[in-house]
């Protein structure tokens, strides 16, 4: 057995997988999210008293944890990646922690020193879209790596900061600038943020002005009040404006203070955007050409601090590996990159999953279309219910193996509004079938993404699985969102596992997990490449 760890193991999709080969023992996890650790522990470390759970991977002594096992032999994990800047963007949005959390990966394999290693995640990890920028906080590392002889290119980015001027805010001395000082409080921020979201809806801003009005009022009122010794004329305009906004809502009349709201909203987003570049300690330089504030800074590509941090130790490569190869009714692509310590490696190169010359592919019926009669919950605890003697398929059986329950058989409840959404679509159709009196809550229904009030079809995979709650993916024959039962299903999670949490907590470990059957394809394929 391989004594395995898993770095931002989420629910536990890609251990589980791991597990199912029989080859790899589990002895560590890393997984800040509560409702996510506990649903890993009732299903995977529970029945393991040496089991050591880590909150959070920042600032670990994974040498030491190493130790304690007496060494470990696999390191698998998926860094979150939603913290990939994308330089190419039109508009930047800096990402916190600067992908910090991909470099703990790393920073984790040289310490432990695994036999391999895999690190899963979206298949835009290989682009050279998706980069580091250069920080004080290891730029040190960076250049001793490129004196070693590591090839880490670098390239010039030019950040759009700001598209306008403010009001006491000198862009010629960007350096300069009180931040902290010209932020709002974050509560009356937010408030001002989604005001700003919903003046273009009758609907939810009539709604929104009903709960949130008199709180909009009192922050405005305290923050004023503080404001009046400030002698900064930033913050005067900031108060001239945020005035504006309290008397328009006192008349009940907030559209008339649009021009403040966008003013307020705007201004925050280019102080809390100036604010990450010095908490992440970016090198460059501010440029301001009288219209527009930018920040120039050198980056360089993910994957090339990906190969120059492991040196010449490991053995890697990397590549797209697809759901439907391994019977997942699911049309999901995920980037893997597999790493094989020299001194471990079976032959030269490392080899990936491969497609194979034939494969079957199973669709949502195969999926969960036995679970169609079961009776569904509301809440997040949910009895489990008998499975029903009845004749089923492959791939249900294949679910139900080591079960003798349905678990997680729960949904949203369907509003008036979403139910006449949910009859009106037809499978294989989205929001964007809609007539245009059945779009009337959002704001701007053409930029509505396709996933949105998505009907499955039943004859077809389905699409990547997220958090399907908020995307209110349909039942392909019933009037109703699909359940954590079903979308767990299509993510092939076997009916024995079961998720805690809250309701949407349990969707969103759903989402964000790798498919175990997937995750069991890539654990064998990593026993063939290490002897």
């Amino acid at each position: 057995m391989l004594k395995t760890i898993d770095l931002f193991a989420g629910a536990g999709g890609l251990s589980l997988g791991f597990l199912q080969t029989g080859k790899f023992q589990l002895v560590a996890a890393a997984e800040i999210n509560p409702n996510a650790r506990n649903t890993y522990a009732k299903n995977i470390s529970d029945n393991n008293p040496e089991f050591e759970f880590i909150e959070n991977v920042v600032g670990c002594d994974f040498k030491a944890l190493s130790e304690r096992f007496g060494g470990i032999e696999i390191v698998i994990g998926g860094p979150p990646c939603q913290g990939f800047s994308n330089a190419n963007r039109q508009k930047n949005s800096l990402i916190s922690m600067n992908n910090a959390l991909v470099k703990e990966f790393f920073r984790a394999i040289k310490e432990i020193k695994p036999k391999a290693f895999v690190m899963e995640n979206v298949n835009m990890l290989r682009s050279d879209t998706h980069r580091f920028y250069e920080s004080t906080k290891d730029n040190k590392e960076i250049d001793a790596l490129i004196a070693q002889g590591f090839k880490i290119p670098k390239r010039e980015d030019s950040l759009l900061i700001s598209e306008r001027n403010y009001v006491g805010i000198d862009f010629n001395n960007a350096n300069a600038i009180d931040i902290e000082g010209t932020l709002l409080p974050d509560a009356l921020y937010q408030l001002i943020s989604v005001l700003k979201k919903n003046l273009d809806n009758n609907k939810r801003l009539e709604k929104y002005l009903e709960k949130n009005t008199s709180s909009l009022i009192k922050g405005i009122q305290i923050y004023s009040e503080e404001a009046q010794a400030k002698t900064d004329e930033a913050i005067k305009e900031i108060v001239v404006k945020l005035t504006d906004i309290k008397e328009a809502l006192e008349n009940k009349d907030v559209l008339t203070a649009r021009n403040s709201i966008e003013y307020i909203v705007s201004l925050q987003k280019v102080l809390l955007t100036m604010n990450e570049i010095i908490t992440n300690g970016l090198i460059g330089q501010y440029a301001y050409d009288g219209n527009g504030l930018t920040f120039t800074v050198n980056s360089y590509s993910v994957i090339d601090y990906v190969n120059a941090i492991l040196g010449n130790e490991y053995v890697q490569d990397g590549g797209t590996v697809c759901s439907e190869w391994y019977g997942i009714p699911q049309e999901r692509r995920r980037y893997i990159v597999i790493g094989v310590h020299r001194d471990h490696i079976k032959g030269e190169k490392v080899k990936l999953p491969e497609a194979p010359e034939k494969y079957k592919v199973r669709t949502v019926w195969d999926a969960f279309g036995d679970l169609m009669d079961y009776e569904v919950g509301y809440e997040s605890e949910y009895t489990p219910v008998p499975y029903k003697d009845e004749e089923i398929g492959e791939y249900a059986t294949l679910m139900r193996c080591g079960s003798k329950t349905v678990k997680n058989h729960i949904t949203t409840k369907t509003t008036g509004k979403a139910m006449e959404r949910f009859k009106a679509i037809k499978q294989g159709m989205n929001f964007h079938s809609l007539s245009t009196d059945l779009k009337d809550t959002y704001s701007k229904p053409e930029r509505t993404q396709n996933t949105i009030y998505l009907r499955l079809d039943e004859t077809e995979p389905s699409g990547t699985v997220v958090n399907v709650r908020k995307s209110m993916w349909i039942h392909p024959r019933l009037h109703r969102a699909i359940t954590v039962r079903e979308a767990a299903r299509l993510q092939s999670f076997p009916d024995s596992f079961e998720f805690v949490g809250t309701k949407d907590s349990q969707y969103q470990q759903v989402g964000n997990a790798v498919p175990p059957l997937l995750a069991k394809a890539i654990a064998e394929k990593v026993l063939q490449n290490i002897k």
